[in-house]
């Protein structure tokens, strides 16, 4: 695999990139793959991480999976999965998964989840703490738009971003005029 910003071992990344006394790692670019996300999820150096930035690193719903199942990693508040290939089996683990129930921000900007993936989210029992959701560019189309407008779980959103799930009109209507975010201070829907 061409790893053009990395060439390290994930265990050396952690060493390097853990910071805050242990409870910010911040691994963008380093494309450590499925591979590195397990291997993330059984180290017990990251039993304390609140953020965890993996930008940009080859995951799949398959590593999700394998991070969703950590019996270590159970207090994330920021996960940052943004331009990875994480369809609606891993929205779908996130959801169901009581080791993102401290989230308070889950970015999944330009992945591939869809309407399916999108209704997993807008139910989830899991992610009633979280006020920042990023859906921007994945495929959730009108389903999803709808799915997430009649939330009764992410009420507490302040800022929802998902523009390009290619909406039509009736999509977009149903974001615009949902009154499931009484606190929500920002929508981008373009």
């Amino acid at each position: 695999m061409n790893r053009p910003f990395n060439d390290e071992p994930v265990d050396v990344l952690v060493k390097k990139h853990l910071a805050r006394g242990g409870t910010v790692l911040d691994l963008r670019l380093k494309y450590i793959g499925d591979a590195g996300l397990e291997y993330l999820a059984q180290s017990e150096e990251l039993v304390g991480l609140k953020e965890l930035n993996l930008e940009r690193n080859e995951i799949t719903d398959k590593g999700i999976q394998a991070l969703a199942e950590s019996k270590l990693i159970s207090g994330l508040r920021v996960l940052h999965l943004e331009r990875n290939s994480i369809g609606d089996a891993g929205a779908k683990a996130i959801a169901k998964s009581s080791v993102f129930s401290h989230l308070t921000t889950l970015n999944l900007w330009k992945n591939q989840v869809g309407s399916e993936g999108a209704k997993e989210l807008a139910n989830s029992i899991n992610l009633v703490n979280l006020n920042t959701l990023d859906l921007a560019q994945n495929q959730i189309g009108d389903e999803g738009a709808k799915a997430l407008a009649d939330s009764q779980t992410l009420t507490g959103l302040k800022f929802l971003e998902v523009f390009g799930n290619a909406f039509t009109e009736e999509g977009v209507k149903s974001l615009k005029e949902c009154e499931t975010f009484p606190n929500l201070q920002t929508l981008v829907l373009e």
